[in-house]
């Protein structure tokens, strides 16, 4: 993970870097969960009917003999993050109830897992920093376990995993983060 880490300013919205992303994202989850390794597991899955009657995409998505059993949508988000944190809450919410109230699926578990640096940079349109996000800070402001938790128990569970960019208030402009150095990554717990 701190390898694709290292590099994830770059190409931010491209297929590969997602693709990338995903395949390690999963290599973690089977390292933590090892019972999930038999599992059929597909990328950017479609799933054809959700909650809501229409269709709705998984990042990740495991299957036992055909049926899906474990849905996993992955976020890597990188910057200007505080102007975005009540909407990462509503989508959360949203789609959880979208794949809960999906017809004919026993899920055995939901898991929503985003990567945030602790201190996240702003960068203005020009690609210079104009500040930092103290991303635990706004994260601990709009906590969705406790709505998630009351609805689903613990099937849908919300992990972040956060790490610390080394020396990232000395850098000025976006081209300084397209190599970085990343400490103090969290371990990825699943309950």
């Amino acid at each position: 993970m701190e390898t694709f880490l290292q590099t994830s300013f770059q190409n931010v919205r491209s297929n590969k870097r997602t693709n990338i992303f995903h395949r390690i994202l999963l290599d973690e989850v089977l390292n933590v969960n090892p019972t999930w390794a038999n599992y059929d597991w597909k990328f950017e899955y479609k799933l054809p009917v959700d909650g809501f009657g229409g269709t709705f995409n998984l990042d990740i998505a495991g299957f036992v003999n055909g049926e899906l059993k474990v849905a996993i949508l992955a976020k890597a988000i990188n910057s200007n993050i505080a102007k975005n944190i009540k909407n990462y809450a509503n989508t959360t919410i949203g789609e959880a109830a979208r794949l809960m109230y999906a017809s004919d699926i026993d899920l055995e578990k939901v898991l929503f897992i985003s990567i945030f640096p602790r201190l996240a940079p702003r960068f203005k349109k020009t690609g210079v920093v104009e500040g930092f996000d103290n991303v635990f800070s706004y994260k601990s402001r709009t906590n969705v376990v406790p709505v998630l938790t009351k609805q689903y128990d613990n099937k849908v569970q919300v992990i972040d995993l956060m790490f610390d960019i080394g020396d990232v208030t000395q850098k000025k402009t976006k081209d300084d983060f397209c190599d970085i150095i990343i400490e103090n990554l969290d371990e990825l717990v699943i309950v």
